[in-house]
């Protein structure tokens, strides 16, 4: 679903997509049919029986609706035909997961967790700051909640377990099933942005404004199961938008299906059909919606006046980083903010590579990151052109400074992300480079960490002061010029119309 967001539902499904669809729902069945295996020889009859009926009653139903058939074609053709049959096995699997979404006792999935009591084990995700490490002063594991929650996050569920540290605090995580690749690239993306925060640290612009990128420690467990930090008072734009719109008998993909037919049916009479479709979901969907459910939990002005401060300071580092890394714009599902703090995520967000995997590759989106008209009316004009605009300048100047030796850390993780990603390996030979030289993949890297500076200079005041040339009793453009375009860029409602309806343009 996630991927099929960034199409256009009105054009045929592409071969390289059906293709991905079909893999990845094979790669699921053979997990199943592995994880079946290894119960066989544990002799959990009853977990073998519960697989054994999962691929019976789901597997000859999803091949027939995704597989390829024997002719050779594909039970769809187009991207919206995808997406309806995805939305259906989504809304099933949803329905299915409510009525085990009672609390499991953790005696019942783990006894060794559950007599863990006043043990010497550490809160996991204590050693992500770049700083020598402490274990005396580290939190230790008191012990772990009984109940172990199911979470949907990100259209993904997962359980969360709560552990209580010696210190009475409680520390909740989310246990997330995914890929090797995919998760030592968000650790990579991780230890990238601990550094970025050291670096805004150093700089005296940042420092004043208490600028910090908001991460969520990345514990590895096993090479398909990680630990993720998680604050149960966030929440996805996506999960507030269902929220609003459930009451009213819609939901937020029928809008979006909605906007696409009246768009196509008004191109015949309308001269703007996209304005006009949008202007009939924008009757449904009001731009305040974000501001009232943040509104609803913050008890006082004062407390919501201090967390727009806290979010649009927030934002802009977590835009910086993005739009530097040619990371598409997020879905609202990616966007995750907490309630009562104003700290924001964007999920997801990973350098763009290009197809040769020799440069960075630019999105082409329209529009430089999300600025929907909810997320305007939640930071307020002053809050957007003042603290956000203002925290990304400062962000900038303090990342480009030449001092921070930002591009040699860049140069690092771009240079794993070309080796993840196949970039001069021989298959099967892991330890061996295969027609290119390690002096040629770190040419590349650093070919596109030059690309990653350049986007970051470009916003930084001091590059305007240095390119500044005014003759005579002209006016200088102020020196956040880049960022004012940008920012304008991101807001402007006919881009954002011109991106495909599931990105939610309306929200």
């Amino acid at each position: 679903l996630d991927m099929i967001s960034s199409c256009d539902l009105g054009k045929a499904s592409e071969k390289e997509i059906m293709e991905k669809v079909e893999s990845q729902l094979t790669e699921l069945f053979v997990q199943v049919e592995q994880q079946m295996e290894q119960e066989k020889q544990k002799d959990q009859n009853k977990e073998v029986a519960s697989q054994q009926n999962f691929l019976s009653t789901y597997k000859p139903l999803v091949e027939a609706d995704f597989f390829k058939a024997k002719d050779g074609t594909y039970p769809y053709s187009t991207n919206r035909d995808l997406y309806i049959r995805l939305r259906k096995w989504q809304v099933a699997i949803r329905r299915q997961l409510e009525r085990a979404a009672a609390p499991k006792q953790l005696e019942s999935l783990s006894r060794a967790l559950a007599e863990s009591k006043g043990s010497q084990m550490e809160v996991p995700g204590q050693y992500m700051d770049i700083k020598e490490p402490m274990p005396d002063q580290h939190v230790k594991v008191e012990r772990v909640l009984p109940d172990i929650a199911l979470v949907d996050r990100n259209m993904a569920c997962h359980r969360r377990i709560s552990i209580r540290g010696n210190d009475g605090k409680l520390y909740h995580f989310l246990v997330e099933a995914t890929g090797a690749a995919i998760s030592s690239s968000d650790e990579r993306f991780l230890q990238l942005c601990q550094f970025m925060n050291r670096c805004m640290e150093k700089e005296k612009q940042t420092r004043r404004r208490n600028m910090r990128l908001h991460i969520r420690p990345v514990v590895g467990l096993a090479p398909r199961c990680r630990l993720i930090a998680d604050d149960p008072k966030s929440i996805s734009l996506m999960e507030v938008l269902e929220d609003n719109l459930a009451s009213r008998g819609h939901t937020p993909d029928g809008l979006a299906l909605k906007f696409s037919e009246k768009a196509q049916m008004l191109a015949k009479t309308e001269k703007d059909p996209l304005m006009a479709a949008m202007n009939e979901v924008a009757d449904i969907l009001h731009d305040t919606v974000l501001l009232d459910y943040i509104r609803a939990q913050i008890p006082t002005n004062a407390h919501l006046w201090s967390f727009r401060k806290h979010l649009a300071v927030q934002y802009a580092c977590q835009v910086l980083v993005s739009h530097a890394l040619f990371a598409p714009s997020v879905t609202p599902s990616r966007l995750i903010i907490s309630q009562t703090q104003g700290n924001i995520v964007l999920a997801g967000a990973a350098p763009s590579l290009s197809k040769d995997l020799t440069k960075m590759q630019d999105p082409n989106d329209l529009v430089p990151f999300r600025m929907t008209r909810m997320l305007t009316t939640l930071l307020s004009p002053v809050g957007l052109e003042g603290g956000f605009s203002a925290a990304l300048g400062a962000s900038a100047l303090a990342l480009s400074h030449p001092h921070r030796q930002l591009k040699h850390h860049l140069a690092a993780m771009l240079r794993e992300e070309l080796i993840s990603s196949g970039a001069g390996v021989t298959p099967g030979k892991p330890g061996q480079m295969g027609s290119e030289t390690g002096r040629q993949l770190l040419a590349k890297a650093f070919n596109c960490a030059d690309q990653v500076m350049n986007r970051v200079t470009a916003l930084s005041p001091a590059t305007a002061v240095k390119n500044e040339n005014v003759k005579g009793d002209e006016i200088p453009p102020p020196l956040n010029n880049k960022v004012i375009q940008l920012i304008m860029n991101a807001a402007d409602p006919v881009k954002q119309i011109q991106m495909p309806c599931l990105w939610h343009p309306w929200a």
